[in-house]
């Protein structure tokens, strides 16, 4: 049996054994709420640092652990659904609140504007690469006429023809997937943050 074959095989067994029981819109289910906000639960025990101990006490960033836990549950939850962080497992002071809620307000929303900056910089790019390139093709039309030189015309010609490629992928593939990171961002940055004391973990 062939690598193809063998490919095959496993991917019929997953769809027939577990794809049916974990797919994106079951775990969306377990989550959803009866406004449709999705809720993820982070449970912080009491022997579990709430706080980067690497970072300035005053700043309040948080454990990147939590940050992580957020992301990769977030994952599976699509971008149109508002997001609930529910903090549960101790008593939290008003001041631990207030630095969680603006630790990830903070960490969210640098995020965004990384992804604003980054489809901006993608757009520039794919300008300038277009410009290039037709200019490089219209340099080698022109040079067809009076230059012999068939390597330098070689050259221009895939130049021109490699920028203008590559122009369309900044749009068309980049600009794609550059959006929907935004989205994704976006949805991070409106989290909204509760604190569940009466579901303390003991």
């Amino acid at each position: 049996m062939n690598k193809k074959n063998i490919y095959k095989k496993r991917l019929a067994m997953l769809k027939q054994d577990i794809t049916k029981k974990y797919t994106n819109q079951n775990f969306l289910n377990a989550r959803l709420k009866d406004d449709y906000t999705a809720q993820i639960d982070v449970i912080l025990n009491d022997d579990f640092p709430i706080f980067d101990t690497l970072a300035p006490k005053k700043y309040g960033m948080l454990n990147p652990s939590i940050y992580q836990y957020i992301d990769e549950q977030i994952y599976f939850i699509p971008s149109e659904y508002d997001v609930t962080i529910n903090f549960v497992g101790k008593t939290l002071s008003p001041l631990e609140r207030q630095q969680i809620e603006k630790a990830i307000q903070e960490h969210y929303n640098l995020q965004v504007y990384d992804k604003v900056d980054d489809i901006k910089r993608n757009r520039w790019l794919g300008i300038f690469l277009l410009i290039f390139g037709i200019i490089a093709l219209g340099l080698y039309f022109f040079m067809t006429i009076s230059n012999h030189n068939l390597i330098v015309l070689e050259i221009i010609s895939i130049v021109g023809t490699f920028s203008i490629w590559e122009a369309v992928d900044c749009w068309l593939i980049q600009g794609h997937e550059r959006r929907v990171s935004l989205h994704n961002a976006l949805q991070m940055a409106h989290l909204k943050i509760t604190f569940d004391e009466a579901n303390e973990t003991k």
